[in-house]
C-alpha cells in the first residue's frame, strides 16, 4: 500500500504517489512569465527558488476547466516544477502491487496504470512520464 495523492481531472479521478511530492501549497502568487503559452502558467517563487506553473489537465489534453487553490509541488531528481490540477481530493492509500495496465486508448500517455479505490478507478500518474511529455513539448 502506497500513500497517494488523489485529485480530479475533470470528471476522472487521478493519483501521484506522495513519494514524487515534496508540498502541496495553498494560493501561491503566480508570476506572469513574457511569452509563456501553452501549458506554461506562469512561475511561483518556492523556498528560495523560482519554479515553473504546470497546467497539468491542459498538458494531459483536457478542456478548460476550474483549477484548484492547491498545488501540488513535484519533484523528480535534480528536477522540481509546480502543477496545477482541478480538484485535490485527499490522500489516500491505494494496493500498486495489483496495479492494471493504463487503457489502451490512452496511448502513450503519461498514465502509468489504474487501481481502484472505494470501486472508483484511479488513473496513477508517472512522474517520469509527465516531465518527459512537458520536455517534448518545449524541446519540438
Amino acid at each position: 500500500m502506497e500513500l497517494t495523492l488523489i485529485f480530479n481531472l475533470g470528471e476522472e479521478v487521478y493519483g501521484l504517489e506522495i513519494d514524487a511530492i515534496q508540498e502541496i501549497i495553498e494560493n501561491p502568487t503566480l508570476h506572469h512569465v513574457p511569452l509563456a503559452e501553452g501549458v506554461l502558467n506562469g512561475a511561483i517563487s518556492f523556498h528560495g527558488q523560482v519554479l515553473a506553473v504546470i497546467d497539468l489537465p491542459k498538458l494531459l489534453g483536457f478542456t478548460a476547466e476550474e483549477r484548484d487553490h492547491r498545488y501540488v509541488v513535484l519533484t523528480q531528481e535534480l528536477k522540481s516544477m509546480v502543477l496545477s490540477v482541478s480538484g485535490v481530493v485527499r490522500i489516500a492509500q491505494l494496493d500498486l502491487s495489483s496495479l492494471k495496465p493504463a487503457p489502451a486508448e490512452a496511448g502513450d500517455s503519461a498514465i502509468r496504470g489504474v487501481a481502484y479505490l472505494e470501486d472508483k478507478m484511479v488513473n496513477l500518474l508517472d512522474t517520469d512520464k509527465v516531465i518527459n511529455q512537458l520536455e517534448n513539448r518545449y524541446t519540438e
